[in-house]
């Protein structure tokens, strides 16, 4: 029986606290990694879990599952998207994993396997897949991806307030990510938004994005985005996703309303 993500989660890292948004969020990482979801947005506020869930333990979950994927992380900067990617690693290696998952096996530190491991990308043993990560407008030559995770391609509000560098992020999404997909290839996108012309709102204006509100969307068929959007005030109507009443903080726990 395939280990659920929530499961997963607790697995590796045994002290993790998890909410009942993280339970709502866990469970639509699972249908990513499952193949229910192609095309996948999830906006949340900074410091809520969402780079933990999408960029580090997804990619070990979902290599776990198919260790002949090729999976890229990307973020703002290529040092970012590379501490992501070493994280991971030590999931991948841990013992809690290879319990889990004993065909997912990368070359362990000091060892002269014939196989790739830097911080920006990892073999998998015996198997065609790898986990590689790149900064925002880096190269992906030569790269064909099968899983795209894309997370936080803006600094700040700074930065997703520049005309230039919203322009180069769309540049580089269209002319490297795009192109470095096939017909098969799933994507994530998963940012703290900071400005309604930003990647999502480009894309929003040119495809079709589905609000996620009902737990039955995770097992309809669709070509067309869906989002997941956690606010960190609660000010749209209540959903089986998110039951919150309107004005109630997202995590109070740790970020209270005031």
């Amino acid at each position: 029986m395939t280990t659920s993500f929530e499961d997963f989660a607790r697995r590796v890292y045994p002290f993790l606290e998890i909410h009942p948004f993280h339970k709502a969020y866990y469970r639509v990482l699972n249908a990513f990694a499952d193949g229910r979801i192609r095309r996948l947005i999830i906006t949340m506020p900074p410091q809520h879990g969402k780079s933990l869930g999408a960029s580090v333990m997804l990619p070990s979950y979902m290599l776990g599952l198919n260790p002949d994927l090729r999976i890229a992380i990307a973020s703002y900067s290529a040092t970012l998207a590379s501490r992501f990617n070493r994280r991971a690693q030590r999931i991948l290696e841990s013992s809690q994993y290879e319990e889990m998952f004993p065909d997912t096996a990368i070359k362990k530190n000091g060892s002269r396997a014939a196989y790739i491991r830097t911080s920006d990308q990892v073999e998998i043993i015996g198997h065609q897949g790898e986990l590689f990560s790149v900064g925002r407008e880096g190269s992906l030559t030569g790269n064909r991806v099968d899983v795209f995770i894309l997370d936080d391609l803006y600094k700040d509000a700074m930065e997703a307030s520049s005309p230039i560098i919203r322009e180069n992020c769309w540049d580089w999404y269209t002319s490297v990510v795009r192109t470095r997909m096939h017909n098969g290839s799933s994507e994530l996108i998963v940012f703290t938004r900071w400005h309604e012309e930003d990647l999502i709102g480009r894309i929003g204006k040119r495809e079709k994005i589905i609000p996620l509100t009902r737990w039955e969307q995770l097992s309809e068929e669709t070509t067309d985005w869906l989002l997941l959007n956690f606010e960190a005030l609660k000010t749209s109507p209540p959903s089986p996703v998110d039951p919150r009443s309107e004005g109630e903080a997202l995590w109070p726990q740790q970020h209270s309303t005031e």
